[in-house]
């Protein structure tokens, strides 16, 4: 009997123990599931007594953007400004000094240039830029040639000169010293026979070729109021004349230049050379310079410098004859 009961108090002490561990279990699992519900409804008195929560907490609720404290607008110390208006004064003009003065920039390319290229009829075309001299007058210089020449407004001039040399060297010179030079090779020139005529006025002698008795005037009579041109030279037929320099100038210097082609003539025969003067109001009792040469076969001879008195006025309209200043031409036919 004793036995029975110690069996019935030892069941009973595990059934309770078991109990309590139940219900421990239970309110533990029940707290837990308490703390969100407060949040979902805080107005349930009951579990308030059970768990115990600050004043000031407030649980975030899902869904819901959590807005994040404002800040202090910044606020500065209060600045005093003059009440005063304050003037500023601009100069219009710079302090001397302050910059470099500007420097004026010289012309570049302004020089002189001469360009020589060989022609037909053993010619030369020179070619001169002169920027720097537009309208000026220029003196071309070859050999013993001589003569001035005008240049254009733009600062340019083209002009056509006989050869005097194989290797031909040309120089075009100003008052101012300015100048250039240029050079061309005339393989052709020994072809041709050349009479040079030059002297210094507006009106001076004249050069006259009278070809294989050709009188005055006639088909044959090569002179400044019948020149002539190149073309005349071709197949050995005749001749040409070439009048160089500025004729309205008193003191510039001008020539006249006969050619014939010697080597390739056509006809056999003599040509008549002269040099003549006509008396006129301008050069009536003045004195009167000039010189002559000849080219033979590509040489220069026969070289003549004649200085004389022209008549009175009295003599105006008649002409003179100057003798013994070049020679007759003579051809053989080839």
């Amino acid at each position: 009997m004793q036995n029975l009961k110690n069996m019935y108090r030892r069941y009973a002490l595990a059934f309770a123990t078991g109990s309590m561990a139940v219900c421990i279990g239970f309110v533990m699992q029940t707290s837990e599931a308490a703390v969100p519900a407060v949040a979902q409804a805080p107005a349930q008195g009951d579990l308030r007594d059970r768990v115990s929560l600050p004043q000031d907490f407030a649980t975030p609720r899902l869904g819901q953007a959590v807005s994040l404290p404002t800040m202090p607008a910044e606020q500065g110390q209060g600045v005093s400004l003059p009440t005063q208006q304050v003037l500023v004064a601009v100069a219009d003009d710079l302090p001397v000094g302050l910059l470099p003065k500007e420097e004026s920039i010289p012309a570049l390319g302004c020089g002189p240039e001469l360009h020589a290229k060989t022609n037909a009829a053993a010619l030369v075309s020179l070619q001169l830029i002169a920027p720097c001299h537009p309208g000026e007058r220029v003196l071309i210089e070859h050999e013993e040639l001589k003569f001035h020449a005008q240049v254009s407004a733009d600062g340019s001039a083209d002009l056509l000169v006989p050869g005097l040399a194989e290797v031909a060297v040309f120089a075009a010179s100003f008052e101012n010293g300015d100048g250039a030079v240029a050079s061309a090779r005339i393989d052709s020139l020994p072809l041709y026979d050349r009479v040079v005529m030059q002297w210094r006025g507006d009106s001076g002698p004249e050069l006259h070729a009278r070809e294989f008795g050709a009188s005055y005037g006639e088909k044959g009579h090569v002179w400044r109021e019948a020149p002539r041109s190149v073309s005349a030279l071709a197949g050995g037929a005749g001749g040409f004349l070439m009048v160089l320099g500025e004729a309205d100038d008193p003191t510039a210097a001008q020539a006249e230049v006969y050619t014939f082609p010697t080597g390739i003539a056509k006809n056999r025969g003599e040509i008549q050379i002269s040099i003549e003067a006509e008396v006129t109001a301008a050069n009536c009792d003045q004195d009167m310079q000039l010189s002559s040469l000849a080219l033979r076969e590509g040489q220069v001879k026969d070289r003549h410098e004649l200085q004389m008195q022209m008549p009175d006025c009295t003599a105006v309209g008649e002409f003179l004859v100057l003798k013994n200043l070049v020679q007759n031409l003579t051809i053989a036919k080839n």
